[in-house]
């Protein structure tokens, strides 16, 4: 299975940090095709996976025909909006079926969440490498 290696990122409190980011291919029903998308957030503490609108669109026609759903991450009276679509994805060569939160906002970061989708590996973080298993 893949690994990847921790790439450098912004933040606002540290500075230049390394983020554990992933290559996920996910299928897309509006171009009928495999999409991968780079620079994936692996986050053990997230329970979905989660999109930038503009990203979903390269999924779907209408993201509003999701279920809507407001979620909370970090900031408990912060709610992001979006839709919940259940999408084919594949890391690595195995392919699996996971729902995934398209948020109605493009300045999001795209995460791989756990529900049906990180939790199906077996992963190891160390500062420097993301291996999925």
């Amino acid at each position: 299975m893949p690994s990847y290696n921790y790439k450098d990122g912004e933040s606002q409190l540290f500075g230049v940090i390394k983020r554990p980011l992933i290559e996920l291919e996910m299928y897309s029903l509006k171009l009928e095709r495999w999409i991968s998308f780079e620079d994936v957030l692996a986050d053990t503490g997230a329970d979905i996976c989660l999109l930038p609108r503009h990203m979903g669109r390269l999924l779907i026609e209408d993201i509003t025909i999701g279920m809507y759903k407001k979620i909370r991450g970090v900031v408990p009276n912060t709610f992001l909006n979006g839709f919940i679509h259940n999408f084919k994805m594949r890391l690595g060569n195995k392919e699996f079926i996971a729902p995934v939160f398209i948020a109605d906002a493009d300045d999001v970061t795209p995460i791989f969440g756990r529900v049906r989708a990180l939790d199906l590996f077996k992963s190891s973080f160390d500062g420097k490498i993301v291996e999925i298993e």
